[in-house]
């Protein structure tokens, strides 16, 4: 298993993922992926080797800083409350290689890498409850800092973790 950098050549995989996981993401086209990469502070893959040598994108993270013009209802939500943060706007992982640790690993370096801003921020549907995603962010230390009605009536609840800079 291996972390890099997103390459425009795994837009098609990454949207592929990205829709077979609607339950928890909004949905994403390549015009949309484009934009997002764009703003994006991170595009994190997770690749790992498949069949005859080829590698294969397990899973992907997208994170943003403050100040961006992303037109999101949720990291407008964490930018009027934050001055200083990263948002994970979406994380999928392949249902090939869910509880294989690609999830812990995304999350690890992301965590990481938000250190200078001194936390994480994301969202978890909490109405409907996807239960999974909410005992991992609580095992992560994640803190729930509020709720947010989506539009189609679901509910995300909002989630914070503080870090603190590497020394």
């Amino acid at each position: 298993m291996r972390l890099r950098t997103y390459d425009p050549a795994d837009a098609d995989l990454v949207i592929a993922l990205n829709q077979g996981a609607l339950d928890a993401v909004t949905p994403l086209d390549r015009t949309g992926l484009d934009r997002l990469v764009d703003q994006a502070e991170e595009v994190a893959i997770v690749e790992t080797d498949g069949s005859e040598g080829c590698s294969t994108v397990a899973g992907f993270a997208v994170v943003l800083a403050p100040g961006r013009a992303y037109a999101s209802r949720n990291y407008a939500w964490f930018g009027e409350r934050y001055r200083d943060f990263h948002y994970l706007d979406r994380i999928v992982v392949a249902p090939a290689h869910r509880r294989r640790g690609v999830g812990t690993l995304l999350y690890q370096h992301l965590e990481e890498a938000a250190q200078l801003a001194g936390r994480l921020t994301c969202e978890v549907y909490s109405e409907p409850p996807n239960v999974g995603s909410l005992a991992f962010h609580a095992a992560r230390g994640y803190l729930d800092v509020g709720r947010l009605e989506q539009l189609g009536g679901k509910v995300c609840t909002m989630f914070a973790k503080e870090l603190s800079p590497a020394r």
